[in-house]
């Protein structure tokens, strides 16, 4: 009679072995067992009981405004992911003038959605299910071309005292990882008008301190972009006109459509004339479309420039308010028949 295949044998072998596991576990509960059980539950009782000791934000915040907490009004801003650098930005400007503290923001990721609310109300009084103070957390994100970098704050509550009020401020950075897609601002206050007031003044520092403000900037390949940035930075780099292969009549209509307009915006508007002009380069690839756009640039000191072009079509709207808001502006499309060459092959607001 052939032998079985050693392979054959270490198989049964080995599910006869588990055949007698599964015996073991089908057994009744032995005194080891009892014990087992027994420190998981003092476990978990000893960590119940700490955590329920540990700092929580609704003490902290209460105490330091001086009031009920529970029924206060929340006041909250809101900005795209790419301006989370100007706002704190402009949150480094409002409490520097202040007396205040920063406390870090913790065990909130992955928890879902929460805001002040949370933090101070009543919902949960013993905040197991709460973020907690700890550690400030910061992240490098770009503030200027040639790598110019600033630190910016993850998540915080900032309590600060303003004027006669005393306000707690949480800011929340925009996080891919945890789905927080706008950056944030949630404001709490002793007195009813204040948190109103110090987000107005946090919206408007924002724009005066805007690092986008006079630069080039282009949209990244993802609502996130590089170092969590939708913007990205570019160097001006001018070129000089003897750069240009065009004909002098042609070079005079485009620089007076574009660099005229930028220099005499003043006296266009006081005359009643709008400052919306356009200009559409057209030819065959080697004409000199993007050194004339180039040159433009580089003439254009002061001038916030955005640039869309390939799979950043679609984000024309931004781009528009980006350029509204920081004027004077213009907008560079590269490959602009591209934007109606099908309705709905991008998937944004063309």
């Amino acid at each position: 009679m052939d032998q079985p295949e050693p392979g054959l044998y270490f198989g049964s072998a080995s599910m006869r072995a588990g055949n007698g596991v599964g015996a073991a576990s089908e057994r009744g509960p032995e005194l080891a067992d009892v014990r087992r059980y027994g420190r998981r539950l003092v476990n978990r009782w000893v960590q119940q009981a700490r955590e329920a000791e540990r700092p929580r934000f609704r003490p902290i915040i209460g105490d330091y405004l001086g009031v009920p907490t529970e029924h206060l009004p929340i006041t909250e801003e809101q900005w795209p992911a790419y301006e989370h650098v100007n706002v704190q930005a402009a949150l480094d400007a409002w409490v520097a003038v202040r007396e205040h503290q920063v406390v870090g923001v913790t065990g909130y990721r992955h928890r879902g959605p929460f805001g002040m609310a949370e933090l101070v109300g009543a919902a949960d009084p013993d905040g197991f299910n709460t973020p907690r103070p700890g550690n400030v957390a910061r992240v490098t994100l770009p503030a200027g071309p040639d790598g110019l970098t600033r630190e910016c704050y993850r998540a915080v509550v900032v309590l600060a005292q303003d004027g006669d009020s005393r306000v707690a401020v949480l800011f929340r950075g925009s996080d891919a990882d945890d789905e927080q897609r706008n950056v944030s601002v949630e404001i709490v206050a002793d007195r009813p008008d204040a948190g109103a007031r110090v987000a107005e003044e946090l919206r408007a520092l924002a724009l005066r301190h805007n690092v986008y403000r006079g630069q080039v900037v282009s949209f990244g390949h993802s609502m996130f972009g590089e170092r969590g940035s939708v913007l990205r930075f570019h160097a001006r780099q001018p070129i000089p006109r003897e750069s240009l292969i065009l004909p002098e009549h042609t070079f005079d209509d485009v620089r007076r459509q574009v660099i005229g307009v930028a220099r005499n915006r003043d006296r266009l508007r006081d005359a009643g004339q709008h400052l919306k002009r356009g200009l559409l380069l057209y030819g065959p690839p080697g004409v000199g479309k993007t050194h004339t756009v180039r040159y433009l640039v580089g003439e254009l000191t002061g001038t916030t420039v955005v640039e869309l072009t390939g799979d950043t079509l679609h984000l024309v709207k931004q781009a528009c308010s980006i350029a509204r808001t920081l004027q004077p502006a213009m907008i560079v499309i590269e490959d602009v028949d591209l934007i109606a060459e099908q309705r709905d092959h991008y998937h944004g607001e063309t």
